[in-house]
């Protein structure tokens, strides 16, 4: 098969302001392949759907786990004229890269790109291709869905924007979410966020059903995603099956805080994490009410004014490995 490919990139971007841009240095060579510069700024929608309508088909994606949610959520809100989906060949360009580790190009060299490049105009062309599903988040405040693979709430979002803002500038990835996660472990009551209030605390979390009463709760965290295993080789979700979508709740308070938290960095056995108050579960939709943030692979979501989310699962997606 033939591809009509696009680049974009991210050049704030931690990997890709630290190392240039792997894509920027090949882009030399072809000067028939259009390049979008995304830094988060300005909305990737205005640089990108041009673009879709053009049936661009081959999105390469050259930033962090963020930039990867925005050519996902554009190329969804234009999937009537883009149809089907374009794919997506993901390189390392963040801290975390989540979804190149499941999802990405294996082989990202210089060479391996060209070569790659050098034959999209060949019918014989046939890349590795898997596919997986990603989140659809809705509120009643947005036209069109977020697309990404993890999302967090409670003190685990907090977790994740305290580390953005204190440790990412020491080190970077799982290295600082770990870091992170350790120091809440030695010291969990006395970590402050940004509002001066204990990082781990209780927020509500009330889950809505439409044919039973709204299930209220306080929660420690909940966690949401179409990955079975996280980085640093977390696997949340032991309770989800086959379902789609893994959900992991951990109400408050979490008992014996300390020990809990050491278990869940620590991979322990799902019955021993359920001893602290942590279930999970499976499922291939969810309506809740929450109080922020809520982060959606690494970036805060705006909070609707009815506080509602509802997670669901979008069609199969396909990316290039």
């Amino acid at each position: 098969m033939t591809q009509s490919p696009v680049f974009v990139i991210n050049p704030k971007s931690h990997k890709v302001n630290m190392q240039g841009s792997t894509l920027t240095r090949i882009a030399v060579d072809y000067g028939d392949i259009p390049i979008v510069y995304f830094d988060g700024r300005t909305p990737l929608d205005e640089a990108l759907s041009p673009l879709l309508r053009q049936r661009k088909d081959t999105i390469y994606v050259e930033g962090g786990d963020g930039t990867v949610l925005a050519a996902l959520t554009t190329c969804f809100a234009h999937r009537a004229s883009a149809t089907p989906l374009p794919r997506l060949a993901i390189l390392p360009g963040g801290s975390t890269n989540l979804a190149h580790q499941v999802l990405g190009l294996k082989n990202v060299d210089t060479d391996a790109l060209k070569h790659r490049l050098d034959q999209r105009n060949q019918d014989t062309l046939q890349p590795d291709v898997v596919t997986h599903k990603a989140l659809l988040v809705e509120t009643s405040e947005t036209r069109t869905p977020f697309v990404g693979f993890l999302l967090s709430t409670g003190s685990l979002a907090r977790l994740m924007l305290y580390t953005q803002e204190n440790l990412h500038g020491k080190t970077r990835g799982g290295v600082s979410i770990a870091r992170a996660i350790l120091q809440l472990a030695a010291f969990p009551r006395s970590t402050k966020y940004a509002d001066g209030q204990p990082l781990i605390r209780s927020s509500p979390f009330v889950r809505i059903h439409a044919d039973a009463p709204e299930n209220a709760s306080e929660q420690a965290f909940s966690i949401f995603s179409t990955f079975r295993e996280l980085s640093l080789g977390l696997s949340p979700f032991w309770g989800r099956g086959d379902a789609p979508i893994g959900f992991t709740h951990a109400a408050w308070p979490i008992r014996r805080l300390r020990l809990g938290i050491a278990k869940a960095v620590l991979g322990g056995a799902p019955k021993s994490l359920e001893h602290h108050g942590l279930t999970s579960e499976g499922c291939t939709e969810m309506v809740f009410q929450t109080e922020g943030p809520v982060i959606l692979d690494g970036e805060e979501l705006p909070m609707p004014k009815d506080k509602t989310f509802k997670i669901s699962i979008s069609p199969d997606l396909e990316f290039i490995r």
